[in-house]
């Protein structure tokens, strides 16, 4: 899976879990507070449109200046179920992502 890029550009995007929603998602542009709202279309949420079988989460160091490894990983833990949340991992402090398909970009997008 390609790393995501933030922040994703303003703009419309027909998103999808690959299950029974499509819509679309509006990404708003960043605000004076750096803050960028993103907005689901037709009553949808976040959990209809993530993909469950695929699980992503960043991992870093939970104390500045150590490491955070995936040695350090019960092997056991993974393959994550979908829609569970990813493993915690010793020494390191986790970010779980939800992952959606983007399936159309609207004409003219972030302009």
């Amino acid at each position: 899976m390609e790393k995501p890029k933030f922040p994703i550009p303003a703009g419309k995007y027909v998103v999808t879990g690959e299950r029974e929603v499509t819509t679309i998602l509006t990404v708003h542009p960043v605000d004076e507070q750096g803050v960028q709202r993103w907005e689901l279309a037709d009553s949808a949420t976040l959990h209809d449109i993530t993909h469950m079988p695929c699980r992503s989460a960043r991992y870093t160091p939970a104390v500045d200046g150590q490491t955070c490894s995936p040695e350090n990983a019960n092997q056991a833990l993974f393959k994550v179920a979908p829609g569970s949340v990813m493993p915690l991992v010793s020494g390191c402090s986790k970010q779980d992502y939800s992952v959606l398909i983007v399936v159309g970009v609207a004409v003219g997008n972030g302009t």
